[in-house]
C-alpha cells in the first residue's frame, strides 16, 4: 500500500504536469474518501487547490459521467459545484470551492465534527438543501442520461434493497426482525416512488459546504449521482442530524415543489433505519470490515 507521502507526491507530481504551480509544503493529504485520494494545496498566488486520485482501476468511466454531471448541474443550482480544471483517472484538480463542510470526519477517532448545530440546523440551511434536492429531482432525465450515470426504475429499485436484504441475512448476521420489517416495507407499494428521478446519491453534511452563518454555498463530490430512487437522497442528508431535522427537511422539500408522494415519510424513516445494512453491503464489496462489523453490530438485535 502506498505511504501517505507517495500518495501526496503522485497527486503532486501529476499537477505539475498538468501546468498548475503549486506549493507543495502546503500540501495535506485527506485520505477519508471511499472512490478517491485527496490533496489539497495551495498554488503559488495562493488559491486552494482540490487534487484527486482514483483509489483504484476501473473508475474512468465514471469519472467522464461526473465530469459532463457538473458541466450541467452547475448551471443550473443557485449553489457552487466543484469545476473541474483537469479531469482524468490519474488526476482530477479544481480550485477549492467557498466555505466548509458542514461536518467533517476527524480522521483519528472517525468521528463528525460539526460546523452548523447538528441538533437544531439553521433553517437557511434546510430551506436551502431542500430547493438544492428539489432543483436536482425535477430535472429533465433525457439530457442527464446521456452523461453516462447509472440509470435505474423504480423496480430495480426495490429489487436492490431486496438483494441487500438477502446478503444482510446471509453475510451479516441480520436479525430475523429486521428481514421480516425489510419484507414488509417491500410489499408496501404505497412508500415506493412511482418514478426515478435525478440524485446527488451522497448528500450528506461532509459534502455540503457553509459558511459562517451556516448558509449552504456549495456542494461537493457528485460521484454517487444517478437516476435512482428520489427518497435514499433524504438518508444521507438527514440522517446524521436528530429525527426533528427529517421533518424539517421533508417540509421543506414540499416547500419547494420536490416530487414527494404520499409514502414519502414513511419510506425515508424505512430508509434511514436501514441505513447500516447498506453500509454493510458497501463494505463487503469494498474490502472495508471496519463497516462490515459495525452493520453486524446495529444489525444482529431486533428493530423496533
Amino acid at each position: 500500500m502506498d505511504s501517505d507521502e507517495d500518495i501526496s507526491a503522485l497527486l503532486l507530481d501529476s499537477a505539475r504536469r498538468n501546468g498548475l504551480v503549486l506549493r507543495d509544503d502546503t500540501a495535506v493529504l485527506d485520505d477519508t474518501g471511499w472512490d478517491f485520494h485527496v490533496v489539497r494545496v495551495l498554488g503559488r498566488d495562493g488559491t486552494p487547490w482540490i487534487l484527486r486520485r482514483a483509489r483504484r482501476a476501473g473508475l474512468a468511466a465514471a469519472i467522464e459521467a461526473e465530469s459532463r454531471v457538473l458541466a450541467l448541474v452547475g448551471r443550473r443550482l443557485p449553489v457552487a459545484v466543484p469545476r473541474w480544471t483537469v479531469s482524468g483517472p490519474d488526476l482530477i484538480a479544481y480550485p477549492m470551492l467557498p466555505g466548509e463542510p458542514a461536518a467533517s470526519e476527524d480522521t483519528r477517532t472517525r468521528e463528525l465534527l460539526w460546523r452548523i448545530d447538528r441538533a437544531n440546523p439553521p433553517q437557511r440551511y434546510i430551506d436551502a438543501l431542500a430547493r438544492v434536492m428539489a432543483l436536482l429531482h425535477r430535472s429533465e432525465l433525457r439530457e442527464l442520461q446521456s452523461t453516462g450515470v447509472p440509470v435505474r426504475d423504480p423496480d430495480a429499485v426495490r429489487e436492490d434493497f431486496r438483494a441487500r436484504l438477502e446478503t444482510g441475512r446471509a453475510e451479516l448476521g441480520m436479525h430475523v426482525s429486521w428481514w421480516e420489517r425489510g419484507l414488509r416495507w417491500l410489499a408496501d407499494d404505497r412508500l415506493w416512488s412511482p418514478r426515478c428521478v435525478f440524485i446527488h446519491g451522497d448528500l450528506h453534511p461532509g459534502h455540503t459546504l457553509v459558511d459562517g452563518d451556516g448558509t449552504l454555498t456549495g456542494v461537493l463530490d457528485w460521484t454517487d449521482a444517478e437516476i435512482g430512487d428520489p427518497g435514499q437522497e433524504f438518508v444521507e442528508a438527514a440522517r446524521k442530524f436528530d429525527p426533528p431535522t427529517w421533518d424539517r427537511l421533508l417540509e421543506a422539500y414540499r416547500l419547494h415543489d420536490g416530487p414527494a408522494w404520499p409514502g414519502l415519510r414513511d419510506h425515508v424513516r424505512n430508509a434511514i433505519a436501514f441505513a447500516p445494512l447498506a453500509l454493510g453491503v458497501l463494505g463487503l464489496t469494498s474490502g472495508q470490515p471496519r463497516y462490515v462489523e459495525l452493520a453486524r453490530e446495529r444489525l444482529g438485535v431486533p428493530t423496533g
